[in-house]
C-alpha cells in the first residue's frame, strides 16, 4: 500500500493505494490557497494523519506538487497556482507527522502512475507530456524519474519554438505552451474569430479546448486549424526531446488528451514528419490511461522511483 497526495490549486485529493495500484479510500478538502500557506499546511496535516489512522504502517506519503520542486525535494520552489515560493514544506509537515514526506511535482507523479500502472506499465524510458491549461511532462530513464539538478528537467513546457502572437505567463515569448495547450487553443481561436474568420465556434459564449476540440471533430474549419496548429507545434517538440533523450514511447495525458486517437493521430503524424532519424528511432506514442487518479497513484508509488 502507499498514501499519495494530489496537490491542487483547487483541491487537495488524498488516498491509499492498493499494491495494485487501486485507490480503496479516498478523501479530498478544497485548497483554498489564498488563506495562505499555514492554512493550507494545516489543512494538509490533518488530511494526511486521517489517512494515517488507516493506513498506520506506511512509513512514507507522496505529494504531487502544481510547480517546481528544488532538486533535493525538500522545497517547493514555485507554485504559482498556490501562490507559495520557497516554501520547505518536506520539513514543514515532517515536523508535524511521524511520516517521511516526499515531494515530487505534480506531472512526474502522472507519469510515474502510467509507469507503475498504465500505458508505460515496464518501460524503462518514457515521457509523459499533459496537455491541459498548459503543458507538463514527467521523465523516467532507466525507470527512475529525472528532476534535474534544480527540479526543472521536465518543464517541456516552457522549450522555446518560435515567436508567437502572445507572450507566456513565464514571460518569455514562444514556449511550447503557448502554442500546444488548452489556453493555447482558445487565444489562437479568438485571435482568428477577431480577423473575420467564420466558424460556428462563434456561437460559444466562452471557449474552451473541449468545445474546440468537439468543434473540430465534427469538421469546423477554424478549429481544425487551430487543432492542426496545436499538432505541429507538439510533434516538433517530441522530435526535439527525442534527439536529446531517445525515449522509447511518450504518454500523453492532461484534458486535451480526452479528445482520444482524433488527436493521438494528428500528433503521431506531426512527430513523425520532424524525427531526424526516422528509419529506425521512431518512439511509440499513445494515450495515458488513468486520467484524474493519476495524481494520487503516482505520488503513492514515488518511494520506487527515486
Amino acid at each position: 500500500m502507499g498514501i499519495g497526495i494530489d496537490l491542487g490549486g483547487t483541491t487537495i485529493k488524498g488516498g491509499i493505494v492498493s499494491t495494485q495500484g487501486h485507490i480503496f479510500e479516498e478523501r479530498y478538502i478544497m485548497t483554498e490557497s489564498r488563506r495562505g500557506y499555514r492554512a493550507v499546511l494545516d489543512d494538509l496535516v490533518q488530511l494526511i494523519k486521517a489517512l494515517q489512522e488507516i493506513a498506520p504502517t506506511e512509513k512514507a506519503v507522496g505529494i504531487g506538487i502544481p510547480g517546481i520542486v528544488s532538486g533535493d525535494g525538500s522545497t517547493v520552489l514555485s507554485s504559482p497556482n498556490l501562490f507559495w515560493k520557497n516554501r520547505a514544506l518536506k520539513k514543514d509537515l515532517e515536523a508535524r507527522l511521524s511520516i517521511n514526506v516526499l515531494l515530487v511535482n505534480d506531472a512526474t507523479a502522472a507519469c510515474i502512475a502510467e509507469a507503475a500502472f498504465g500505458s508505460i506499465i515496464g518501460r524503462a524510458n518514457a515521457m509523459m507530456i499533459t496537455l491541459g491549461t498548459g503543458v507538463g511532462g514527467g521523465l523516467i530513464l532507466s525507470h527512475k524519474i529525472i528532476t534535474g539538478a534544480h527540479g526543472v528537467a521536465t518543464e517541456v513546457g516552457h522549450m522555446i519554438m518560435g515567436e508567437n502572437f502572445y507572450t507566456c505567463n513565464c514571460g518569455k515569448n514562444g514556449c511550447l505552451e503557448t502554442f500546444a495547450s488548452g489556453t493555447a487553443l482558445v487565444r489562437y481561436c479568438d485571435m482568428r474569430l477577431k480577423q473575420g474568420v467564420s466558424s460556428s465556434l462563434k456561437k460559444s459564449n466562452i471557449l474552451d479546448g473541449k468545445i474546440i476540440l468537439h468543434e473540430a471533430k465534427t469538421g469546423d474549419k477554424l478549429a481544425l486549424e487551430a487543432v492542426d496548429r496545436l499538432a505541429e507545434y507538439l510533434g516538433m517538440a517530441i522530435s526535439n526531446i527525442s534527439d536529446v533523450i531517445d525515449p522509447e514511447i511518450y504518454t500523453i495525458g492532461g484534458g486535451l488528451s480526452y479528445a482520444g486517437d482524433f488527436l493521438l493521430e494528428k500528433i503521431s503524424f506531426a512527430t513523425k514528419k520532424y524525427l531526424t532519424y526516422p528509419d529506425f528511432a521512431v518512439p511509440e506514442i499513445v494515450l495515458a490511461e488513468l486520467r484524474n487518479e493519476a495524481g494520487i497513484i503516482g505520488a503513492a508509488n514515488l518511494m520506487h522511483y527515486i
